[in-house]
């Protein structure tokens, strides 16, 4: 099969609970946050929110959690959470491709633990339609260029996918994330240097299937058979600069080598399956089929913010060894996105959850909030020499997909988010007529968070 050949591809782009939420105006974090300090805002702090460091002894409830400090406010014990229901129409689908539906797209509980501002224990259950654990991990916070995680979590790899999903601008992510590793068990270390200006993360995982969280068939799980090695390096050049509409620019890079070996077994194959941005199933491998020795990846990739302006890309390639009957193939694949959002009023763009200058709250019902607008396009491509050799049913699986997407988000306060999107998906092949209709979805989302 074809070589990685970078630099053919390489398109980094330019490079009810709603009540009580109102209620809430507490100074905080998004508290799924907590599991992704990988990408760490370069805004400067107002002296309001300096003053929150100084944390007392007691008991504690605000829009990042409630809980209890001890130890002059050192430790803690937080208990945290947040919901997503979700609505997805599917327009111009004679073939029902898609089914309408109403679903509870996250429901993710959290619990931390943090001794003497070091040390802290994190866990995080799914208690959606596939229970499990997404996150349970152990952290050592030493220095800030030297830190230690192990357990479960987000492998430091695709920066959507690092990316909150209570910060999200369209109700799922793009399609670099079909090829980017999701939640795995390992461990790395991290830490920011130069100046603070660059972040690394380092480690070493029991590697899973391409965006697997990891929940199949028990209650934490990798869901993969393999070892990674996954390095990422994320820079801010200019995060100490005067001009602020420099000090936003966020550029970097991740890798990932590996092993992964499946088997011709049903469910033993260990190899991904692809989905659209409407989350149907797109392409997969023929039975058969299972991985069978190496898995590199490469995703650089860019994040820029200034004022209400906010720019996200991403490329990722991903190629592996995969083995039908005899033969033993190398696969390549590659995706893309750009996506750039606007805050129309009362807020400016952020990798995390945005913060309205004004609040709605019950106190405060004349503020509208932040409102956000988005626009994403995203690309697909999967090796056409799989397709020669066999390893997808050209019927069945598509070559390539095109998304496009728009959406507007509205940020009540910290604590509640409306969403609505839509997107639209061209498809190259991938039914036995010729090509897949085009999927067009409209996606809705209420989200509470506490």
């Amino acid at each position: 099969m074809k070589s990685f050949g970078l630099s053919k591809r390489l398109k980094l782009a330019v490079c009810c609970g709603l009540f009580l939420c109102i209620g809430l105006n507490a100074p905080g974090y998004a508290q799924e946050d907590v599991s992704d300090r990988a990408q760490e805002s370069v805004r400067k702090k107002t002296s309001k929110e300096k003053k929150r460091k100084k944390r007392k002894s007691g008991f504690f409830y605000g829009n990042a959690g409630t809980g209890y400090r001890w130890n002059k406010g050192r430790s803690e014990i937080r208990l945290a959470g947040f919901m997503q229901l979700d609505t997805r129409g599917y327009f111009d689908d004679p073939a029902d491709w898609g089914t309408d539906n109403f679903l509870l797209r996250r429901i993710q509980p959290s619990l931390e633990i943090k001794f003497n501002k070091t040390y802290s224990f994190f866990i995080m259950p799914s208690l959606g339609t596939t229970p499990g654990i997404l996150d349970a991990y152990f952290e050592g916070q030493f220095t800030k260029p030297f830190n230690v995680r192990l357990g479960k979590f987000k492998s430091p790899f695709g920066l959507e996918r690092l990316q909150s999903a209570t910060a999200l601008a369209f109700n799922e992510r793009a399609f670099p994330t079909n090829l980017a590793p999701n939640r795995e068990i390992g461990g790395q270390v991290f830490g920011t240097v130069l100046w603070d200006t660059t972040e690394y993360q380092v480690g070493v995982f029991y590697g899973g299937v391409d965006n697997s969280s990891g929940l199949r068939g028990s209650v934490i799980s990798s869901n993969g058979n393999g070892v990674d090695f996954v390095v990422r390096i994320f820079s801010h050049p200019f995060k100490q600069s005067r001009l602020d509409v420099l000090r936003g620019l966020g550029i970097g890079a991740a890798y990932s080598y590996g092993t992964q070996q499946g088997n011709a077994e049903r469910g033993e194959s260990h190899l991904p399956t692809f989905l659209s941005s409407g989350q149907q199933l797109i392409a997969s491998y023929v039975r058969g089929a299972f991985a069978d020795g190496s898995r590199e990846r490469i995703g650089p990739q860019l994040y820029y913010h200034y004022g209400p302006l906010g720019v996200m890309s991403e490329y990722t390639v991903s190629q592996q060894n995969i083995k039908l009957g005899p033969v033993s193939d190398k696969v390549t694949h590659d995706a893309f996105q750009f996506q750039v959002s606007w805050v129309l009023f009362n807020g400016d763009a952020s990798f995390r959850r945005i913060r309205p200058d004004e609040s709605m709250t019950l106190n405060n019902l004349g503020s509208g909030g932040a409102v956000q607008v988005a626009g994403r396009y995203s690309e697909l491509n999967l090796d056409h020499r799989a397709f020669d050799h066999g390893l997808f049913d050209p019927d069945r699986s598509i070559r390539k997909a095109q998304e496009w997407g728009v959406g507007v988000n509205w940020y009540l306060n910290r604590n509640v988010k409306f969403q609505l999107d839509y997107s639209q998906t061209h498809f190259t092949q991938g039914d036995s007529g010729g090509s897949r209709p085009e999927e067009k979805v409209l996606f809705s989302r209420m989200q509470l968070a506490f």
